[in-house]
């Protein structure tokens, strides 16, 4: 059956490393984009080389280029950035993270690449955007969670901050730059014009932090660290039961007593300084010592259902363990298995994207590539003739390599 997925026809040359770029044109490959990755020859992606590894394939490097197809290139050489240009023309989006004016120095900027496809969506993506006094320093996910705010509200209080367990800034800008690629390509169906997509580290922090950036200025003191729990709603947080952790979110006053019923603490809900949300914020210290005594009574799967049956938000704080083996993960098909070539029946299983369509659903297009895996295919592809790719790939030229190429 032939592939159905929404951006079926849609061709992406993606020179960008690691994680934000890659993140999004990873959502562009699950929803049908053919996706071309241009590595470094030495190595490829960086994020091949970060661990841990099975089979030869790392953790960081198999979610996000999954379905992609990779051709190793030297862009430094005038070859090599002839050959990316040339395959350029050939694609609908071009997506790169170079840092400042090394787009320019390669001579794969935006110019170099529109006269060569006028229409392209060019997309980049930068640490801290294209103007401004630091459009030019590096910048990664803790280093942004830090500059945006997001490190000095996470944590369990001031002297204990601490980066989000994910790298939340990485795959929002990902998400963004995705976004505006979208964007354009409607744009493009409509007018006929391609343009320009930018997305940045910073700008997507500074997103993610839209309600303590209120907080302060509505609040007139700055947000500070909850750990597990909310500014905003009481109790809300994490506890601790007999044989687990146990996660709680009660939003409002309704929910309050039905928790208090399944406490068996029906006195909370009636105490002056529970009776309303605004009062238990301002009383949560006490509030949650009271409710952590209660929960070391009994065990996380007796409260878990007594909480579940009276209808208050309650969630087991789970391993990656428990959430591979999780039956919501599996009824929702969140996760597919995806074999990884090269490996003695390795495989993985790797999350899909995380929204359906009813007629054309995204979906994994396939494993993740061997570094230069599909090269010769690629140039042929884009017009080179087979002598061509010979001298190519030939060590003199050092333009372009495939190494693992069948």
């Amino acid at each position: 059956m032939s592939d159905q997925r929404p951006l079926r026809g849609i061709r992406v040359l993606d020179l960008s490393t690691v994680v934000a770029g890659p993140f999004s044109t990873m959502i562009l490959s699950d929803l049908g984009a053919e996706v071309i990755k241009i590595e470094r020859i030495d190595g490829g992606d960086d994020s091949r080389g970060m661990g841990p590894h099975h089979a030869g394939w790392g953790a960081m490097f198999v979610p996000l280029n999954r379905g992609k197809r990779s051709i190793a290139i030297n862009v430094t050489n005038p070859a090599g950035r002839d050959a990316v240009l040339k395959l350029a023309s050939t694609c609908d989006v071009y997506v790169e993270n170079f840092r400042g004016g090394k787009a320019v120095q390669l001579g794969l900027d935006e110019a170099a690449v529109r006269a060569h496809a006028p229409n392209i969506i060019y997309a980049s993506m930068s640490a801290f955007g294209t103007t401004g006094p630091d459009v030019l320093k590096p910048g990664y996910d803790g280093l942004i969670q830090g500059r945006t705010g997001i490190m000095s509200i996470t944590g369990a209080d001031s002297d204990a901050i601490a980066r989000a367990g994910v790298s939340v800034i990485d795959m929002s800008a990902g998400m963004w730059l995705s976004m505006g690629v979208l964007s354009a390509l409607y744009e493009r169906k409509q007018s006929g014009r391609g343009q320009r997509v930018d997305a940045s580290l910073l700008q997507s922090g500074i997103m993610l932090m839209a309600y303590h950036l209120l907080y302060r200025q509505f609040a007139g003191e700055n947000p500070v660290p909850q750990g597990s729990g909310h500014s905003s709603f009481a109790p809300y947080g994490a506890f601790h039961t007999a044989d687990g952790r146990i996660m709680i979110g009660v939003s409002n006053d309704r929910v309050f007593k039905r928790f208090c019923l399944a406490m068996e603490r029906p006195d909370w809900a009636i105490d002056p300084r529970f009776v309303t949300n605004v009062l238990r914020a301002q009383n949560r210290p006490v509030l949650d010592s009271e409710i952590q005594a209660r929960f070391l009574t009994a065990g996380l799967g007796h409260w878990t259902a007594v909480l579940d049956k009276h209808d208050v938000p309650v969630s087991p704080i789970q391993t990656a363990e428990e959430v591979l083996a999780d039956p919501q993960v599996a009824a929702v098909g969140q996760l597919q298995l995806v074999d990884l070539p090269g490996g003695d029946h390795a495989s993985a299983l790797i999350p899909r994207l995380p929204f359906s369509l009813s007629v054309n659903a995204p979906a994994i297009g396939g494993p993740p590539p061997r570094l230069g895996e599909h090269g010769r295919d690629i140039l042929r592809d884009a017009g080179y003739t087979d002598a061509q790719i010979v001298e190519l790939l030939s060590a003199d030229q050092f333009a372009a390599a495939a190494p693992h190429e069948k």
